[in-house]
């Protein structure tokens, strides 16, 4: 089974402000690099911070891509990140990519669940695919922050991956929802969940950060709190596949009758 030593970026995005932040990006990517990490994982929207100005955001979407292909590429680390897609349309798609090492794209998901609460469906399209990919033999799936709040979506196909990427604009005032729901979704799927928060303040918005990792019994293994930089942690395939072995709840579900009811 795999394991895989992963950076976690907790960063304070500045708001609308892509140079500043990718200069920092890509700083923070070569320090993860130096420490010899398998991959280094930024917030949703990495560069730009979440914004509804998806002209701003989506202007610097395809720099981005080509961007973090070649340092991938260059620095031999997997990244993932957070862009911006146009659509001919007039809408836009909220994109969440990793590219392995050799800078060729492993996973690009579009967010399913744009935040209606804030109108973030008026602007945005929903993604429609669920994919999977694998870091050197470690398979992990992504969502994108609100996500988080939908079950069924993550109950989809669990057994196929050991982790689950949640990359976010978090903000700090529903902090309490976003840690409870993190250690559930690892509990009922028993598998990693990963997520990565901002901190700092956008828009008017303050972001508390508290990225974490957790286990796929609920222990959580990283707690950034409000911190911003690198965290590593050590992600381990055998705690998955012992976890479900020893506590073989999985396989119990009735995912037919579900479909029924």
């Amino acid at each position: 089974m795999s394991r895989i030593k992963l950076a976690i970026a907790q960063t304070n995005i500045e708001y609308l402000a892509f140079e500043k932040n990718f200069s920092k990006g890509k700083f923070l990517i070569q320090q993860a690099a130096e420490r010899h990490a398998d991959g280094i994982i930024f917030p949703e929207m990495s560069f730009t911070g979440f914004s509804m100005n998806t002209e701003y955001t989506s202007f610097y979407g395809k720099r981005t891509l080509s961007a973090m292909k070649h340092l991938a590429a260059d620095m031999h680390i997997a990244i993932g990140f957070g862009w911006v897609c146009s659509l001919k349309s007039g809408l836009a798609e909220n994109h969440y990519t990793f590219v392995g090492p050799d800078g060729a794209i492993l996973l690009d998901y579009v967010k399913i669940h744009p935040f209606s609460y804030a109108g973030e469906d008026r602007l945005f399209s929903s993604g429609t695919s669920l994919p999977i990919a694998s870091l050197d033999g470690f398979p992990f799936r992504c969502v994108i922050c609100y996500d988080l709040r939908f079950p069924e979506l993550m109950r989809t196909r669990p057994e196929e991956a050991a982790a689950i990427f949640v990359p976010a604009n978090w903000p700090e005032k529903r902090s309490a929802h976003w840690k409870v729901l993190l250690q559930a979704r690892a509990i009922e799927n028993q598998m990693y969940i990963i997520g990565v928060n901002c901190v700092g303040m956008q828009d008017g918005l303050v972001y508390s950060g508290d990225s974490m990792v957790i286990a796929p019994d609920g222990t959580i293994l990283l707690d950034c709190k409000n911190q911003d930089g690198l965290f590593f942690i050590m992600l381990d395939q055998d705690i998955v596949t012992s976890s479900r072995e020893s506590f073989p709840a999985l396989r119990d579900r009735k995912t037919r009758l579900y479909h029924s009811l």
